[in-house]
């Protein structure tokens, strides 16, 4: 039987979809303004301290996943249907849009061509452009879920405590690779801890679901910013000055930590959104959720292309572009896929999986 959908989850979609566009957006500041100028900070924390999108959308991979499956007769038939539903609608937009941005960047003078097998090289490592890694990543979490669910339904402790167990384990991961430099391409481990963080909290959902009375929600929030100021002047004095503030295993103790709590406090405020907002704000959540995985896709070649009309001559046109362009791709983008949607409605290899637009 089909489980209830999960409609809260919606809200966290759309808050990790805005801060990826507008991390990229504002990447362009973390060179160009002067370390001592004022605006500095700002920038930093607009670009720094919302890095924890990448482990919402794991997490939210996770939740969703465990949710689904945990329970679901562990059988050929159930594991062939995952396969085929989450690799046909992630690969074929993965492979579609990794190619377009091959001849994207090669045309725009991003970068040479370097024939075929550097093409499908990048194919393999999900390097293509940029942003494309981030889908191999998940490929391989979807590739393993079978083994992760094996493991929940024999071990008691992993049914409850997997949170720690993955936290634990990317941890482990972290330090090893760090000293070792094992893996140098993308690799599920670096969000194991997220993704198993959704997945508990997928398999114990109604228990969890009304979990925090409003003090400690105030208190967690309160924390979870206090990790992630930490997370993000260490990164900055580490990484820029080369001046750390934290000892290197704290640091890499806050940086999952600082995720980890953020996403579990994105989750908590999905469902009072859900539950308080209007129905037309719902609405319109919902209409940006379900081209999520398209603005993932497609802004960055929407923001090359608005970087290339809109380039400042000065300093006030510098720090007013950037906020211009980041309103300008999330409109742009927004309407590119809806025009291909409407044009293509079940154009699956665009985008994945959208509904009929006509029953919207």
């Amino acid at each position: 039987m089909r489980k209830e959908r999960i409609e809260s989850l919606k809200f966290m979609r759309v808050v990790a979809m805005n801060l990826v566009v507008l991390i990229h957006v504002t990447a362009v500041a973390s060179t160009n303004v002067p370390v001592d100028h004022f605006l500095y900070d700002f920038y930093l924390m607009l670009n720094r301290f919302t890095r924890f999108e990448g482990s919402v959308f794991v997490f939210l991979s996770g939740l969703v996943l465990f949710y689904n499956y945990e329970d679901r007769p562990f059988t050929l038939k159930t594991w062939l249907s995952f396969y085929r539903k989450r690799f046909l609608f992630i690969l074929g937009p993965y492979i579609f849009w990794s190619l377009f941005y091959e001849a994207f960047a090669y045309f725009m003078g991003i970068r040479p061509y370097e024939g075929v097998t550097a093409i499908l090289q990048n194919l393999l490592n999900g390097t293509s452009y940029y942003q494309l890694y981030f889908i191999m990543i998940l490929v391989q979490l979807f590739f393993f879920m079978p083994l992760f669910v094996f493991f929940i339904k024999k071990s008691a402790f992993m049914y409850k405590y997997l949170f720690i167990v993955g936290f634990v384990i990317e941890l482990i991961y972290t330090q090893l690779n760090n000293h070792y430099d094992w893996i140098s391409y993308p690799f599920f481990m670096v969000y194991i801890g997220s993704f198993f963080f959704g997945g508990w909290i997928g398999i114990h959902y109604q228990r969890v679901n009304d979990m925090l009375s409003k003090k400690a929600l105030a208190a967690l929030s309160i924390l979870t910013i206090i990790l992630g100021l930490l997370y993000t002047y260490d990164f900055f004095y580490r990484y820029t000055l080369q001046d750390p503030l934290l000892n290197y295993y704290v640091f890499q103790l806050v940086t999952p930590l600082y995720f980890l709590m953020a996403c579990f406090l994105l989750f908590k405020i999905g469902i009072w959104v859900e539950r308080s907002a209007h129905p037309s704000v719902l609405a319109v959540i919902e209409r940006l959720r379900i081209y999520s995985f398209g603005f993932y896709l497609v802004h960055p070649f929407i923001l090359v292309i608005w970087g290339r009309i809109l380039e400042p001559e000065t300093w006030l046109q510098f720090n007013l572009f950037i906020f211009i362009r980041l309103i300008l791709v999330l409109g742009s983008t927004y309407l590119f896929i809806r025009a291909l949607h409407l044009m293509f409605p079940k154009a699956w290899f665009l985008f994945g999986n959208l509904p009929d637009p006509k029953k919207q």
